[in-house]
């Protein structure tokens, strides 16, 4: 049978102590070698210029699947490359949020997420492609300065499995501490949340959706694949579904933390798709998407922060092979 790839980032939140990270991999070598009938090749590497070739290079090889072990950005970058290929990818939960695994079914324990896997069968998602219009960021304000994740001015592509935003949340991702994270991990983000609700804002955001033009006053503009609030656990009332076809677009216009409350509530409760130019907050399907503020505002994908500008995005629809959970086979 063919050979499995593992990719470990050893940067991933839990997965800097050597010791876990050789644990890990004994178990699941382990794994994957009863799955496959063979062992896995491994590679340790927090860096794209090493994933992509290594990706490529194991779909030549005709490659049984793709495991990332690390966080939503590890394997944004597996996915990126796997798209259309039907090499599936194998996920092992070992970043900050790991949306991802948790709403495709996959355990958020490691040690369950690599015993999961032995027995896990491909379920195929869509994915997305932004195009990122980046530009210089208001480097006095050091609060939302994105640092070390900036992208340089200029155009950038990415595909994403969970989604893309401008706004509030980006500002967010991009300020939480690495030792909080460490600490306590996806709740993190929340608690940065909480630190910076005070000085949530709108601003004028001109959205075109499927090529229908609206205007809004916007602190979050959300594209996304595939979302819950809390992985496996609570979603909006109005699933995002990850096979589709579409992508959601959400929008959320508050002038301070009531308001922000208020339009994170109307989300969450929401049983219909809504809201036009002038709309405090609205939720759409669509095909694809450009998001511009009449100020760089700054922007993320699939959680990591990107720097500043505006964005455009569509579908891939059933672009990619997950291994999720599966019943185990009886006899």
């Amino acid at each position: 049978m063919a050979r499995s790839l593992i990719i470990l980032n050893p940067n991933a939140s839990r997965m800097r102590k050597q010791g876990a990270r050789t644990e890990l991999l004994d178990e699941l070598r382990a794994a994957m070698t009863r799955r496959d009938g063979r062992p896995p090749d491994v590679i340790e590497t927090s860096l794209q210029a090493q994933t992509r070739p290594a990706v490529d290079a194991a779909i030549r090889e005709g490659a049984a699947a793709v495991v990332g072990v690390g966080g939503d950005g590890t394997l944004r970058e597996i996915a990126a490359t796997l798209a259309g290929t039907g090499v599936p990818m194998g996920i092992v939960p070992a970043g900050t949020g790991n949306l991802l695994a948790g709403i495709v079914g996959v355990p958020a324990s490691i040690a369950a997420a690599v015993a999961a896997i032995e027995t896990a069968r491909p379920r195929t998602i869509d994915l997305g492609a932004v195009t990122l219009h980046l530009v210089a960021g208001p480097e006095a304000d050091a609060a939302t300065a994105t640092g070390a994740h900036a992208g340089a001015p200029g155009e950038l592509q990415a595909v994403f499995a969970i989604g893309c935003g401008a706004g509030f949340d980006a500002r967010v991702m991009a300020t939480t501490p690495g030792h909080l994270k460490q600490r306590l991990g996806r709740a993190a983000y929340f608690a940065q949340a909480i630190r910076l609700a005070a000085r949530i804002d709108a601003v004028p955001y001109r959205l075109t959706v499927d090529g229908a033009v609206i205007e809004v006053e916007a602190s979050i503009a959300l594209v996304t694949n595939m979302g819950q609030l809390v992985p496996g656990a609570i979603g909006p009332r109005l699933p995002i579904d990850f096979d589709d076809g579409l992508l959601d677009l959400i929008v959320v216009g508050a002038r301070g933390p009531l308001a922000g409350v208020r339009g994170l509530a109307d989300q969450l409760f929401r049983t219909s798709l809504g809201g036009g130019s002038g709309s405090a907050s609205l939720r759409l399907q669509c095909h694809s998407v450009k998001v511009e503020a009449d100020r760089a505002e700054p922007l993320q994908v699939d959680g990591d922060p990107v720097g500043w500008g505006s964005l455009e995005a569509s579908i891939l629809p059933a672009a990619l092979d997950v291994l999720a959970p599966g019943p185990r086979p009886r006899g």
